[in-house]
């Protein structure tokens, strides 16, 4: 086959697979179940398009069904399947507004965490998808403690709470260099009290006594590396403590002797 033949094929394959033309008229006189079907078996055969518009016509065609719920979890499905995510995210929102008690609602809570997290940005921009993603897992933690789906959340969330983390540090670093300790010590202070549990602790003290020592406060530097040294004694950070806390206590003169 040449290779002018097979293009032709590939795209004959992907224009049968996702028809932009689907006839939705049909749908009217099938019953609430019949229109399920069919959205599935789009799902199943892999054409999410047609599957989210079939399932959308079921909710406009039976809104008080039972079945309008799993359409709308089936949409917010083939939409993050295509990472269609705007519209994956106000698939699950609609459905848990409408279905607050539906067994199904630790699940959407879960895609939608899911759908944040893999829009979390690199640590340099905004963390607005870092922070709702952890926003909908916490509610899933909090709503639905024995849920499977907390289990599988689980490590999502312990990369996000190392990415604000570390984000706090960012930002500490840029206030820092910048001679605006106070705002650096706040950004510091988020890391110690707020994500204790990562890896960005030892630094965000090493950060926090380098801002104390600027600022002449050498007793509160000196508590803040009595921590550092107590926890971390190991680390990198507690080694540049002592050597920057070296350098800033005062000799100890020599005794006169008489």
């Amino acid at each position: 086959m040449s290779m002018e033949r097979l293009v032709i094929s590939v795209a004959i394959l992907l224009l049968a697979g996702c028809s932009r033309d689907l006839d939705l008229k049909h749908l009217e006189k099938l019953t609430a179940e019949k229109i399920l079907e069919q959205g599935e078996q789009k799902m199943k055969d892999g054409n999410h398009e047609d599957a989210v518009q079939i399932f959308e016509e079921l909710e406009r065609l039976y809104p008080y069904s039972k079945l309008t719920a799993t359409a709308q979890i089936y949409a917010g499905d083939c939409n993050y399947k295509m990472k269609n995510y705007d519209e994956a995210v106000t698939a699950y929102e609609i459905f848990i507004k409408t279905h607050p008690i539906h067994k199904k609602v630790p699940y959407a809570l879960f895609m939608l965490g899911l759908v944040n997290f893999e829009q979390m940005p690199i640590i340099e921009r905004d963390q607005e998808f870092t922070v709702k993603a952890l926003s909908y897992f916490s509610e899933l933690h909090s709503r639905f403690p024995q849920s499977e789906y907390v289990k599988a959340s689980e490590e999502m969330v312990k990369n996000l709470r190392q990415q604000m983390a570390g984000r706090e540090v960012y930002a500490a670093r840029f206030y820092q260099k910048r001679k605006n300790y106070a705002a650096a010590i706040m950004r510091l202070n988020v890391v110690l009290e707020e994500y204790r549990d990562t890896k960005h602790v030892p630094e965000a003290m090493h950060r926090l006594i380098e801002c104390y020592v600027a600022m002449g406060l050498i007793q509160e530097a000196e508590r803040v590396n009595a921590l550092l040294q107590r926890n971390f004694s190991r680390e990198s950070w507690a080694g540049y403590a002592r050597s920057l806390l070296q350098n800033e206590r005062p000799t100890q003169q020599p005794k006169k002797t008489k």
